[in-house]
């Protein structure tokens, strides 16, 4: 019988393959500020969990103002609410990156070589977590950051070496280091909030983040104006609107992560979700032929092959760490 907890991760990989994708299409054809992607993803999802966390968790939430702790989760230490901020300042900084990395970069190549994420998940649930793993998670492992690495190799970049640049490894190492250290984080925060509260206290930390980076934009502000939208005299493009739907997807994948957190390891949780690679590989491929107009990735036989033999291996790694766990 399948586990709930595996359930709820392998859906989450699904919904971040098509956000993945989604943004990719808006960063080829409309916005390429990362700044601007993580603000209209991020935003929706944020607003989302700080409205339904006041709705349905005032009272938790107020004995945590309070420094009683919340009373959703008996017997449970309460987790002080700056950490809780932290997680959410250090969600905003993931996503931007991962955004950065989207728009300098091919998706099927990126997303990809962010599996090297579980790596980095793995050393922090035996620090922190105390979590342990025979040698078969190991070799998961290896074959994962194997994986990444032979995704990112560029043949037309020449050697091996000049082809691993940082706009493709570098930002995945930045990005797995930060998503790494947010997964791990929720999965502290389960031992002392309930699933909506901790989603409230992080969105929270990440509108405030947001708030704080907005100043920095390329052109400046929020484009458009947000009065602006109220009033009716500017109406949002295509592009914000699929940003704006990736957000409010965002929302399902952060609450189907966290219900996968609260059932299972953390380590093996987002191995799991490493199953977005292959979604994304077919994804591209599939709107690469049936609407370039849309998405156009190169394709030709060397990187076909190149692509699909690296997610299989990317797959067979998180496969392993699974069964061997």
């Amino acid at each position: 019988m399948i586990s709930t907890w595996f359930l709820y991760a392998l859906l989450t990989a699904g919904i971040y393959a098509v956000i993945a994708l989604l943004s990719k299409i808006v960063s080829g054809v409309e916005i390429d500020d990362p700044l601007t992607l993580a603000i209209y993803n991020c935003v929706p999802f944020y607003a989302v969990y700080v409205l339904v966390g006041l709705a349905l968790e005032w009272p938790a939430i107020r004995n945590s103002l309070a420094g009683v702790g919340g009373e959703g989760v008996a017997g449970a230490e309460p987790v002080p609410i700056a950490i809780a901020l932290g997680f959410g300042v250090v969600s905003t900084i993931a996503y931007g990156v991962y955004y950065w990395g989207l728009v300098n970069g091919d998706v099927s190549r990126f997303v990809p070589a962010l599996s090297i994420e579980t790596v980095f998940v793995l050393v922090l649930g035996f620090l922190v977590l105390d979590e342990a793993f025979p040698s078969g998670v190991y070799a998961g492992v290896a074959l994962v950051v194997f994986g990444a690495l032979f995704i990112s190799y560029d043949r037309e970049a020449g050697s091996i070496r000049e082809s691993l640049t940082f706009s493709t490894v570098g930002v995945a190492i930045l990005a797995a280091i930060a998503f790494a250290v947010f997964n791990t984080g929720m999965k502290v925060l389960t031992d002392g909030f309930g699933t909506v509260e901790i989603l409230f206290w992080i969105s929270l930390g990440g509108l405030l983040s947001i708030a704080a980076i907005v100043p920095f934009r390329a052109d400046g502000g929020v484009q458009p104006d947000p009065a602006d939208l109220l009033a009716g005299r500017v109406r949002l493009t295509k592009g914000t609107k699929l940003l704006l739907v990736g957000g409010l997807l965002n929302a399902v994948g952060l609450f189907t992560f966290i219900r996968a957190l609260e059932n299972g390891p953390v380590s093996l949780a987002t191995a799991i979700t490493k199953l977005d690679v292959m979604m994304v590989f077919v994804g591209a491929l599939a709107l690469s032929k049936l609407a370039p107009a849309v998405l156009e990735e190169q394709f030709d036989p060397f990187t076909l092959a190149q692509k699909a033999s690296a997610s299989m291996i990317v797959l067979v790694g998180s496969a392993l760490i699974q069964f061997s766990y």
